[in-house]
């Protein structure tokens, strides 16, 4: 016995060792809960009603007489239960009871003779000053005076006193059963013996009884007085399904590390536009960054357990079994998103699985009478953040006559201090011809987004449906850059025969973007607001567009505003999916599955360009006139995939222990993209603009590809009594991507095992651990994301000359590599999953090692291949290694339910194999064995030199500076020049006396966050709900290297202001910036760690609060359900960084981006059932 007690204890420390904590607590609670019986003393209850006053905080009144000889045992009360948990104990075997006041203050009174049980807590009104009185006194105590307030009469309300048991299937008293009233307020909680006493207001009501773990229960009181339940534990748990590869599996029998996102809940009330950007901080190992946020291209970049490659990281996105773009899909369409982490999970889908998979499931529709749906907000949208920069003209001035002083002293200025005097003395009288623009009061404007959806959803045993209808319009907080969708679903399935269902998946978006996003390369407005002056204005009140106003005309005419306005047109894309599906099941056990897929995409884009003059207005003269040549151009992008599976599934028990499910298929895909362009001058009329109304210079290119893969997959599961779990999984395929023969085809298995610790016999004892799960894996997946072609020559006509005549021939343009082939990833994955207490706490934890091989990568060869571009070959390796965490708490308090919930990853990224010694340097970032991939390579920053002192530094590196071949001492700050007072001084890292790139070292840990993690929080009570999203990561170090932050002022453009506050200037010893020079200069913009800043953050990724209407009001109004809700998205943001969002990372190049903000969205919305 003692041996079987050991071994328990050594499994459950073993293997998730900080659960012994709960443990640990209940062990001390019961010690004490002995010491303290054995010293149990009786007091008065007055004494304990003070006591319980002073706790809670709450005003307690009674009458003295109702109290006075009463005694009780002091133990009787426990600080950790509720309020009116310890009135009911106190109160009834002393057949008294309480009533809560609307102000908060509870009354305590006795109940009549025949009376056996208190009545339920109710809300009852102020107590009238009028009728009845009956003074009540708290007696004078050293905290508070004697208290007397009108009491109301002792007499108990008229209603039925009801009382009983709340057990679980053993028969034990289940303690904080919450009993209520249905359809009312009125409610009370099972004590520690798992007992209750309330009243209801006649015999037709219906009390429910509901517990956290357990299924609700509901009993009609009609004459009891006395009702016992029995509470069943709830099993949807156990029964939960999961959507994995090709099909789906209960979530207690997985052997894979997959983590499951209810969409259907996270896109109900935020204002989701994008299906990628919603699942920030959602599931652990999934890393989202949202480059930018504009209107219809506010996708975000994916990573699951980091970039496992040195080429294209992104993973496998599968809509309803077939690839495709998340982002193309209506959010409020979405039941579930799975994420199929490690081999066990995503080998199924083999070549394409090595960065992991997305599995997305859409809405389908349930057996039951039709439901309609109505879901819409409207959201006002602003920046989340833009950077502030010297918008005093006066002073902008000043500071690049500054900046030229500091490069080239005694040169004439800049700007004459006639000009300065100019702005200085308007003092902002005159804004239009003195302006000093604000370039945030372009950018910084809210606008107002809308989102409407509306689905019906019902069927019978026969049919199912679900449809929906969505509409988005997101204007975009810049002009001409909004953006419209259009969306559509219809998802059918018939049962036509017993044995065999058919199906009909149907969606379809169109959607527009106006011309402005395109004619700044989609992101750079801000880049080219940037590239402006404080003296222009963007545009006057009569409509004119400006340039600068500066007197001497040397002030910058880039104008952002007139940049989004010069051209007209219109984007359009349009997008049509469908699915035929059939299951068939001939016996028992058996089912064929099959299905045709088909995806068209269409592009559309008709531009025509606009002239617009821009002004002077201090001069009333114009300074770039809008003139050129008029033209039509239109670009048409084409995309097709056809995508066909059979499946064979055979599932069967044997001896009633040993379940088999067993699945073989085979599928095929092709892929056809293609983009025409067209372009011609001159129209004959401006307002005419298709391609034949222009007259001259036609020009006309495209293009188009296309691939095909064939594949034979096949998965076994083995489960033993739910207990010990076996999964294999395997996987064939044949890409067109690479030459016929034995690259063609790779093959991808995997394996994996589970151990269901807590259905041991041995485990039995332990009543706190529900769920214990141990899982191991292990296999191979691929990745062939590369060129369509690469195994073939590639060749281009060229003109040569031949005997002094110009010929026309072919040339190689790039060399072939026949044994290109697919980069394999090897995964390792240990997991737990855990159910603690009725499992209010559950999680699961994983550790895992993602070796990726045969990376393809560009390899040195002689230069005697001639010109040719060299072909990329399988010769680079990368490591990541990391651990997962997800917890997460559900409980209630009384009627309040409450949910805590929290995950985060931590990964490590190593470069195991790249060329030997040799290394890639491109600008900031570095490729070499045994670093992280791209990791940040740059100088080592000593000091500002601010002081004499300082300079001594400078003066001594340059006397002790190596000599050259001819005895002379060299420059030891010859690469970037000679530091001055207010410049940065590099360290000398290598020794050698010189300061140049051999002086360079590794920062940060590549160019994906180390640590990411998030965390929500969610509260119910009597229809209020309130949840809270966080979302944040750690260990990102950044290169800032936006327009903003220059130290080194160029072509007159903008200042970040926090640079010039905090810049050198003669005298200053505590500056935080090396002094201004210009772009001609490099001593201070060189690539050094100075710039390196650290992104981490925590963000409010979204604050919510939401009321249910009672059923008692929506059925008065014809309803099944009203909800209305506001929220915030992007609401706060902790962090050091000081440049645009720390959300934006510049993808491979771990730069700084410098794109379209995310934005920041105050929400109102309304959800109606029809």
């Amino acid at each position: 016995m003692r041996t079987l007690i050991y071994l328990k204890s050594l499994l459950v420390l073993t293997n998730l060792s900080f659960s012994v904590c709960p443990a640990q607590t209940l062990a001390t609670s019961r010690i004490q809960k002995r010491a303290h019986e054995q010293t149990v003393a009786t007091v008065k209850l007055s004494q304990l009603l003070r006591n319980i006053k002073s706790h809670y905080s709450v005003d307690v009144l009674y009458a003295d007489r109702v109290v006075r000889h009463i005694q009780v045992l002091s133990s009787t009360v426990n600080w950790s239960l509720s309020l009116e948990q310890n009135l009911t104990k106190l109160l009834q075997p002393h057949n008294l009871a309480f009533s809560k006041q609307g102000s908060g203050s509870y009354v305590i009174f006795a109940l009549p003779k025949e009376a056996k049980t208190a009545p339920a807590l109710k809300l009852l009104p102020e107590i009238p000053e009028a009728g009845r009185l009956e003074m009540l006194s708290v007696p004078a105590s050293d905290n508070h005076p004697a208290i007397h307030r009108p009491l109301i009469s002792e007499t108990a309300p008229k209603d039925v006193p009801i009382s009983g048991n709340v057990t679980d299937e053993k028969g034990e008293g289940l303690p904080g059963v919450s009993v209520v009233v249905k359809g009312t307020q009125r409610g009370a909680t099972t004590d520690v013996n798992g007992k209750y006493s309330l009243s209801v207001p006649n015999a037709q009501a219906t009390l429910v009884f509901s517990f956290v773990g357990y299924v609700s229960k509901e009993v009609t009181v009609g004459n009891q007085t006395q009702i016992n339940v029995s509470l069943q534990t709830d099993t949807k748990a156990l029964e939960e399904v999961v959507v994995v590869g090709y099909g789906t599996q209960k979530k207690v029998n997985m052997t894979g590390a997959v983590s499951t996102i209810d969409m259907a809940k996270v896109a109900e009330s935020r204002p989701i536009t994008s299906v990628s950007s919603s699942l920030y901080g959602l599931a652990p190992g999934l890393s989202v960054n949202q480059g930018n946020g504009r209107p219809g291209g506010d996708g975000a970049s994916l990573l699951i357990r980091g970039s496992g490659t040195l080429n294209n990281a992104s993973p496998l996105v599968i809509v309803d079994g077939v690839e495709s773009n998340m982002n193309n899909l209506n959010p409020q369409d979405i039941e579930t998103v799975s994420i199929l982490k490690d081999a066990a999970s995503a080998a199924i889908y083999g070549s394409r699985a090595a960065n992991g998979v997305i599995l997305i499931t859409t809405k389908k529709g349930k057996e039951g009478t039709m439901k309609i749906n109505y879901n819409g907000y409207v959201a006002a949208q602003k920046a989340t953040r833009l950077v502030e920069t010297v918008s005093d003209y006066a002073r902008h001035m000043e500071l690049y006559n500054e900046s030229q002083q500091n490069t080239t002293p005694g040169v004439s200025p800049i700007f004459p201090q006639s000009s300065i005097d100019l702005w200085k003395n308007d003092a902002g009288k005159n804004p239009l011809m003195y302006p000093n623009t604000d370039w945030r009061d372009l950018f910084g404007q809210n606008v107002i987004s809308q989102n409407h959806n509306v689905s019906i959803n019902g069927g019978t045993e026969k049919i199912k449906f679900f449809s929906s209808f969505g509409y988005l319009n997101n204007p975009g907080i810049i002009e001409n850059t909004g953006f419209r969708r259009y969306s559509g679903r219809v998802n059918l399935e018939a049962k036509v025969k017993p044995y065999l269902t058919l199906g009909l998946l149907a969606s379809g978006t169109n959607s527009s973007t106006d011309i402005g996003t395109d004619a700044l390369d989609n992101n750079s407005a801000f880049r080219w607001s940037a590239s402006t002056s404080p003296a222009m204005v963007y545009r006057s009140p009569d409509g004119r567009y400006g340039a600068s106003n500066s007197p001497d005309g040397s002030g910058v005419t880039n104008n952002a505003l007139a940049t989004v306005n010069s051209r007209k047109g219109d984007i359009n894309q349009n997008r049509l999916a469908t699915r035929f599906f059939g299951v068939f099941n001939p016996v028992k056990g058996l089912t064929l599955e099959g299905s045709f897929n088909y995806e068209k995409t269409g592009y559309l884009k008709e531009q025509q360009p606009v002239f617009l003059d821009r002004w002077s207005f201090r001069t009333n003269s114009i300074v770039v006139a809008g003139t050129g040549r008029t033209y039509a151009l239109n670009r048409s992008e084409q995309t097709a995939r056809k995508y066909m599976d059979g499946i064979i599934r055979y599932q069967t028990t044997i001896a009633n222990r040993l379940n088999i499910h067993a699945m073989a298929g085979a599928s095929q895909e092709y892929y056809k993209s293609s983009w025409f362009e067209a372009q011609k001058f001159d129209l004959t009329d401006p307002s005419l603009t298709v391609l034949n109304a222009a007259t001259v210079d036609a020009d006309a290119s495209g293009t188009a590809s296309d691939w095909g893969m064939n594949s034979y997959f096949g998965r076994l599961n083995l489960g033993w009594k739910e207990k010990y779990l076996l999964e294999a999984n395997i996987r064939y395929d044949g890409s067109s991507r690479f030459k016929a023969g034995d690259t063609r085809w790779g093959m991808f298995p995997s394996i994996s095992a589970g151990w269901r610790i807590s259905e041991e016999p041995f485990m039995k004892g332990i009543n706190w651990l529900d769920n214990l799960k141990f899982r191991a894996s292990y296999g191979a997946l691929g990745n062939n994301s590369i060129g369509n072609y690469d195994y073939q020559a590639l060749y281009a006509s060229s003109n040569y000359v031949l005997n002094g005549t110009l010929q026309t021939g072919f040339a190689q343009t790039a060399i072939a590599n026949s044994i290109i082939t697919w980069e394999s990833t090897y995964v390792t994955n240990l997991g737990f999953d855990f159910g603690f207490f009725r499992n209010r706490l559950s999680g699961s934890l994983e550790l895992f090692d993602k070796d990726t091989r045969n990376i393809l990568i560009n390899l040195p060869a002689p230069n005697v291949r001639g010109t040719a571009s060299l072909p990329q070959q399988n010769a680079a390796r990368v490591r990541n290694r990391g651990v997962e965490l997800a917890l997460n708490w559900n409980d209630r308090i009384g009627e309040v339910r409450y949910q805590i919930g929290g995950n985060m990853a931590f990964i490590n990224n190593e470069v195991t194999k790249f060329k030997g010694d040799e290394r890639t340097i491109s600008n900031e970032n570095l490729l070499q064995e045994g670093l992280p991939a791209n990791a940040l390579f740059v100088l080592a920053t000593d000091r500002i030199l601010q002081t004499e002192s300082d300079m001594a530094l400078v003066k001594q590196m340059i006397d002790n500076a190596p000599v050259n071949a001819s005895g002379q001492r060299v420059n030891p700050f010859a690469a970037f020049g000679t530091p001055q007072l207010g410049d940065l001084l590099y360290k000398d890292l290598n020794g050698d006396g010189i300061i140049n790139n051999d002086d360079k070292y590794v920062v940060g840990h590549g160019t994906s966050p180390r640590f990411t993690y998030g965390m929500n929080f969610g509260l119910q009570w009597k229809g209020f709900d309130f949840s809270c999203l966080l979302q944040g990561i750690g260990g990102f170090k950044d290169y800032w290297l936006d327009d903003w932050r220059t130290p080194t002022p160029a072509n007159l453009y903008l200042i970040n202001k926090d640079v010039a506050d905090g810049r050198w200037t003669p005298g200053r010893t505590d500056a935080s910036y090396p002094r201004l020079l210009l772009s001609t200069s490099m001593i201070n913009r060189a690539i050094s760690d100075f710039w390196i800043v650290d992104k981490s953050y925590l963000r409010v990724k979204n604050l919510q609060l939401g009321y249910r209407l009672p059923k008692s009001i929506t059925q008065k109004m014809t309803l099944e359900g009203l909800r209305v809700y506001c929220s915030l998205e992007n609401f706060l943001t902790f962090t050091n960084y000081k440049g645009f969002d720390p959300e934006t990372r510049g993808g491979n190049s771990g730069i700084d981006s410098f794109n379209y903000p995310t934005m920041k969205q105050s929400t109102v919305g309304l959800s109606i059932d029809f």
